[in-house]
């Protein structure tokens, strides 16, 4: 029968705090890449982005226009107590303390020691690992402002003769969304299929396509 003394339940309860940590964090970071097509929520007399006007709560939020999509990201960057090399250290720290003592018999000071440095070594390869490789690979999917030229979307937001609306279209990184205004000054209702002729900042400038030529 394994000794569980007070060092060995402390090794226990991180490596199951450090695992229950790693699954929630695979969990809800799955959850927030949920993907739902066709769900568009427009809420009228709301204009966004920028002064926010809610007709009779007398509420009035203003702030600077945020862009919808982006373009030429900034460098990528993973900080080393990010969650997941947290995560690496303790549940590193509390397995190899448990089989530092249990299958080894490794004096408890001698065990602290090692099961530190085996979890400074996974958190530092966990840190390694995801910004060098992942963060590398994701940067090559960077969309820059040129590429957009000639892409076709989808308006999701209406584009008004003076506000800018919302289009929607597939660029190489995949589905984004950017302000956008009409090239011509007239309004574009939603749904209407566009063809992006222009960048302005973080604004695309749009035209409308004539039916029957989406996808060419």
């Amino acid at each position: 029968m394994p000794d569980f003394d007070a060092l060995n339940c402390i090794y226990g309860a991180l490596l199951f705090i450090g695992l229950g940590y790693a699954l929630f964090i695979v969990i809800t970071g799955g959850l927030s890449d949920i993907d739902m097509p066709d769900v568009d929520i427009d809420i009228p007399q709301i204009d966004l982005p920028g002064d926010i006007d809610i007709p009779g709560a007398e509420i009035s939020i203003g702030g600077p226009d945020i862009p919808a999509g982006g373009f030429d990201a900034p460098d990528i960057t993973v900080s080393p107590l990010s969650p997941i090399t947290i995560a690496s250290f303790i549940t590193t720290f509390g397995g190899i303390g448990i089989i530092s003592t249990q299958l080894f018999a490794v004096r408890p000071e001698m065990s602290l020691v090692i099961a530190m440095l085996s979890g400074l070594g996974a958190s530092g390869l966990m840190y390694v690992f995801y910004s060098q490789i992942l963060i590398r690979s994701q940067g090559s999917t960077v969309v820059g402002r040129g590429e957009l030229i000639g892409l076709q979307g989808e308006v999701t937001v209406p584009i008004g003769e003076t506000t800018p609306g919302q289009v929607s279209y597939v660029a190489k990184s995949g589905r984004m969304r950017s302000m956008a205004r009409s090239v011509d000054g007239n309004a574009i209702p939603r749904g209407q299929f566009v063809r992006i002729v222009r960048t302005i900042g973080a604004q695309v400038l749009v035209e409308r396509l004539p039916p029957g030529t989406e996808g060419e």
